[in-house]
């Protein structure tokens, strides 16, 4: 199983060639910008998957209105980099709360 490292430059490589060609909005794009955003958020990049995924979202929803698959895709990435976002919170406050115990 690759690292969420790998998988983030993997998605970065795949993406970059389809927008070689234009295109940004193409379903096959936001699945690899979804891909991407959730890559970036499993590799410890909160901040950077957040922004990526919030843009994905706006774009989609502007682009095919709120009911299109793609929309669906891009709100499924928004869940998953937002879950990732709260395990890590969690595994903080493990840690947080460890110290304190331990103190």
């Amino acid at each position: 199983m690759p690292t969420p490292q790998q998988r983030v430059h993997d998605a970065t490589r795949r993406l970059l060639d389809l927008l070689e060609s234009g295109e940004s909005l193409t379903p096959e794009a936001i699945a690899l910008r979804s891909e991407l955003a959730e890559a970036t958020a499993e590799a410890g990049h909160l901040d950077d998957a957040y922004y990526q995924v919030e843009e994905l979202h706006k774009d989609a929803v502007r682009h095919y209105g709120p009911d299109h698959e793609a929309v669906r895709r891009a709100r499924a990435a928004l869940e998953a980099v937002k879950a990732v976002g709260q395990r890590a919170g969690a595994a903080q406050e493990g840690e947080d709360g460890g110290e304190l115990l331990g103190s």
